[in-house]
């Protein structure tokens, strides 16, 4: 069975632990009027504390400017449509599990410190998440103070503070994205030369590569996901490489 239809199947909540575990608990029970009992594998285990934190951190999120406006509740939808592409039982469950959050007593931080123990090991599901997130904080076309500090203290955690900079500018609005940022997307200073570009860039794509990423048992609605962050990567060092072919480093 997979890791959805064995959440689907049974009560698996109580299992996974945690404020993750307590939300997943709280919907499963609900939904079939049980909790806890069918076991997952290792690989189930992490796709469902993903699976559940994503939507868990959305619903925590969308209220931390004091309400939850409908661009924000049509962009979960889109989230799921289109960059998970979950099928209508998934979908359903996604909606219970960010309703249920939002007015849950555990607090942003709580659900990223564990989804940050589940994927410590793994900085390209931390990236990946924090995409999602920022891309709901400018639903209704602005970063609210509370949104920006709840990310910030998310992207610290993650040690992913410059991917957060880079992610708010790909998010305003703000035209063309600068070089510098390009050089950030590697993880390179904007006077790196080219060897070190080459070398960052082979490192990055050996990380983020979509086969690595599947290798990993990752779900397989997040290879959509991996491979718009390989691209990424790639966009980036194309657009390094030429400039420093034109002009030399910064």
């Amino acid at each position: 069975m997979s890791w959805m239809g064995t959440l689907l199947g049974g009560g698996v909540g109580f299992m996974l632990g945690g404020p993750i575990g307590a939300v997943l608990g709280v919907v499963l029970a609900n939904r079939m009027g049980q909790a806890g009992g069918s076991a997952l594998g290792q690989v189930e285990q992490k796709q469902s504390v993903f699976f559940t934190a994503t939507f868990a951190m959305l619903g925590q999120l969308s209220k931390a400017d004091g309400r939850v406006s409908e661009s924000e509740i049509a962009l979960v939808e889109q989230v799921m449509r289109d960059n998970l592409r979950l099928d209508a039982k998934a979908r359903s469950l996604a909606v219970d599990i960010f309703n249920q959050a939002k007015d849950a007593p555990a607090e942003f931080m709580d659900y990223a410190q564990q989804f940050h123990s589940a994927f410590r090991r793994q900085p390209q599901m931390l990236v990946m998440l924090l995409e999602l997130l920022t891309l709901l904080a400018f639903a209704d076309g602005e970063l609210h103070p509370e949104e920006d500090r709840l990310l910030s203290e998310a992207a610290a955690l993650f040690g992913c503070q410059s991917d957060y900079a880079r992610l708010k500018l790909k998010h305003s609005g703000s035209g063309d994205v600068p070089l510098e940022v390009h050089f950030k997307t590697l993880g390179c200073a904007p006077d790196a030369s080219m060897s070190e570009v080459k070398r960052a860039y082979r490192r990055l794509a050996m990380k983020h590569h979509p086969d690595r990423v599947q290798a990993d048992g990752l779900p397989p609605e997040l290879l959509e996901a991996a491979e718009a962050r390989f691209k990424e990567i790639q966009n980036a060092y194309d657009i390094v490489e030429r400039h420093l072919k034109q002009s030399g480093p910064l």
